[in-house]
């Protein structure tokens, strides 16, 4: 009996041996994700780091033409045409590719603009807040690494960034607008039935009873 309980409680120590074992070692795996995943966020080569919510005016080019917008309140309006209902979803969208862009490399050492197209950039996007303004050049593309090469007017440096980020840029302003229900309900109301009965009235004819009497020559 006591070599039991021996026993026993030397099982008892050997797992809580193994619970606090396996605690350590979950412990230090989690640490070890969290530092590498901090290692790896400041790391990243940010062209462009604001919160979207701080931007108070936001501009791109497409086709020629510049397309600006204003944040009135809570509530964003196209500078070209107040009345139209800009569709925010889709704006914020285009407000988040803007606000935070992250590069895969950088080019800090060069001769010439040109050489990145950034000396007649293929679009221009501006965004504004209480901070200042930023403007983001996109220049040409990689034709091996289909990248592209973006500059920001307060930095020398050239960025490369990948397609998505700067061919995104390509909403007109329908694509921007609200769509709207144009779906009408119609409302069909029974029409009440009338049954007309026609009482045909027959007139009897009045028989005439003609007698005709033949004489007969015998």
């Amino acid at each position: 009996m006591q070599k039991q309980k021996k026993q026993m409680i030397v099982l008892v120590i050997l797992l809580i041996l193994l619970i606090l074992a396996y605690a350590g070692v979950h412990f230090y795996s989690k640490k070890q994700e969290e530092k590498e995943s901090a290692k790896a966020e400041a790391e990243k080569i940010r062209a462009t780091d604001m919160e979207v919510s701080d931007i108070t005016q936001f501009s791109y080019v497409l086709d020629g033409t510049t397309l600006s917008f204003t944040k009135n309140g809570t509530e964003w309006t196209y500078d070209g045409d107040q009345s139209i209902d800009i569709d925010e979803s889709a704006l914020e969208t285009l407000l988040k590719k803007a606000a935070a862009i992250t590069a895969t490399d950088e080019v800090t050492e060069y001769d010439n603009l040109a050489d990145f197209g950034l000396d007649n950039p293929a679009n221009t996007v501006t965004l504004k807040t209480d901070a200042g303004l930023t403007t983001i050049y996109i220049g040409s593309q990689n034709e091996i690494t289909s990248e592209y090469y973006l500059k920001t007017g307060d930095s020398d440096t050239i960025y490369v960034v990948d397609s998505a980020t700067a061919t995104g840029f390509d909403k007109s302003i329908e694509d921007l607008t609200a769509k709207t229900d144009d779906t009408e309900t119609e409302t069909v109301e029974p029409s009440e039935a009338v049954e007309e009965t026609e009482t045909a009235s027959v007139v009897p004819n009045d028989t005439e009873t003609v007698e005709t009497e033949e004489t007969e020559t015998k």
